[in-house]
């Protein structure tokens, strides 16, 4: 059974993108420091994971040089290794484009 708090957390988590697709204010930034950074960045698995295939320096996503943004439209919505994928309800595929171009320019 979930506990009341364990849901009321997952749903504030949530409130910024539950209607992102109609709300102007959303960023593909504002996306990845909520949903991407926490294995993303610096110090996360997602990063440690990266480190053991890429080049010195290409780990982290956001300095990451030559990230073919179709290449991030795929493994976002088909998920890889522990990654999971995210829906199109999660995220809209006009969102998921303007975030995958953002890491493109983000490196």
């Amino acid at each position: 059974m979930i506990r009341p708090a364990v849901l009321l957390a997952l749903s504030l988590l949530a409130l910024p993108f539950a209607a992102a697709g109609s709300d102007e204010r959303w960023s593909p930034e504002q996306f990845y420091d909520a949903r991407c950074a926490y294995c993303h960045d610096a110090r996360g698995w997602g990063t440690r994971k990266l480190a053991e295939r890429v080049p010195p320096g290409q780990a982290e996503l956001r300095k990451r040089r030559g990230l073919p943004p179709a290449y991030v439209e795929y493994v976002v919505r088909h998920g890889a290794g522990s990654m999971p994928q995210f829906t199109p309800t999660e995220l809209t595929d006009a969102q998921l484009a303007a975030l995958a171009q953002w890491l493109a320019k983000e490196g």
